[in-house]
């Protein structure tokens, strides 16, 4: 198990997130639920940065836009975020877990001509390359239509199987419906939401 520690943040004199700590344990989906602007995506890049490089855990991120070059095919896009080779890169495109991503079938394609969903797994396959223990997600299924939403579900699910651990954030009830634990982020402190009675609406609750 994995213990995010004391993120604070502020901007100013406003505080953002005021000494946020949970568990992240093994094989498992954490959420994050709070509204635009509760500081979900900051609580996100903060966790990336404060332990990017630490020899405790691997980290990767996908941030809510994509962080991909429209001109560029997607290999070009993953030398972006790796010091691997080109022939490393196709080979880790062929293996467990970025097999299960598909990548392969569209190599030829520029991003400004992909899908959503085929930019969201490009996104994936980029914070996946350098094999992390931990995927950060910042509203993994926004702009995706319904099977896009199902195939990067199905992909979560595996990447659980295999041992990892995922932290979701988002605005979106439903999407934490596959989640072991979820937190509700609000005034820049987070609760865990296990407490609360069943049938809990936690969006009014964060809302009010």
């Amino acid at each position: 198990m994995f213990q995010i520690e004391h993120i604070s943040k502020s901007y100013g004199k406003k505080q953002v997130l005021n000494d946020v700590s949970f568990p992240v344990p093994e094989g498992c989906a954490i959420g994050i639920l709070g509204v635009n602007g509760s500081g979900k995506s900051t609580l996100l890049s903060c966790i990336a940065k404060k332990y990017a490089g630490t020899p405790d855990v691997r980290i990767g991120y996908v941030p809510q836009e994509n962080p991909l070059y429209d001109e560029l095919k997607p290999v070009d896009n993953l030398r972006m975020w790796t010091n691997k080779r080109k022939s490393e890169i196709l080979q880790a495109l062929q293996a467990p877990p970025l097999a299960q991503l598909g990548i392969q079938t569209f190599l030829d394609t520029p991003v400004k001509n992909m899908s959503g969903g085929m930019k969201k797994r490009l996104s994936l396959a980029c914070a996946l390359l350098d094999a992390p223990q931990i995927l950060l997600m910042d509203e993994p299924f926004a702009a995706l239509d319904l099977p896009a939403k199902q195939d990067a579900m199905q992909f979560m699910r595996y990447y659980l199987s295999l041992g990892n651990s995922i932290v979701i954030a988002s605005h979106e009830e439903a999407v934490f419906q596959f989640c072991h634990t979820v937190y509700l982020l609000k005034n820049g402190t987070l609760f865990d939401a296990s407490h609360l009675p069943e049938g809990t609406n936690y969006i009014d609750l964060l809302r009010n």
